[in-house]
């Protein structure tokens, strides 16, 4: 169900023509892992939270979350087109299976077009349960700023 809400949010948006963003988006993302997205101003930061599946075949829950440092226009780019960083940590989970746990890092690059953020990032990951483990997650999704 979840994945299926995840491609509509992906394919049922149109940018307005003119708008203004607000501090809280909503969207989805297609990746490692693929599913819903979430992000929100906290200050001059922001957080980036991401609940999904890991599409390898282990059918694990995924959940990760980011503290967003920067984002910033890039030089000599349009407003709209802006790169972003910043650390956090997962969790990971599935049946019959060790639940994993580590931290990680978010960075990416973000296109606004009116109400609506087209992004992608890479995030490496460091796995320290149930064993030390290194792996390299991605997505491209989009949110939505109501």
């Amino acid at each position: 169900m979840i994945r299926l809400l995840s491609l509509a949010l992906l394919l049922g948006f149109t940018p307005p023509a003119t708008a203004q963003t607000s501090g809280f988006g909503i969207g989805g993302q297609v990746g490692d892992p693929t599913g819903v997205t979430l992000r929100f101003d906290a200050g001059v930061s922001s957080f980036d939270l991401a609940a999904g599946w890991d599409l390898d075949g282990s059918d694990r829950l995924f959940v990760q979350g980011h503290l967003l440092l920067r984002e910033r226009r890039f030089p000599g780019a349009p407003t709209d087109l802006r790169y972003f960083y910043g650390p956090g940590a997962f969790l990971s989970m599935g049946d019959n299976q060790d639940t994993g746990i580590g931290f990680s890092f978010n960075a990416g690059v973000g296109y606004h077009a009116g109400q609506v953020e087209f992004f992608g990032q890479l995030t490496p990951r460091l796995a320290l349960a149930p064993d030390i483990d290194f792996d390299l997650g991605g997505a491209i999704g989009v949110r939505y700023y109501p």
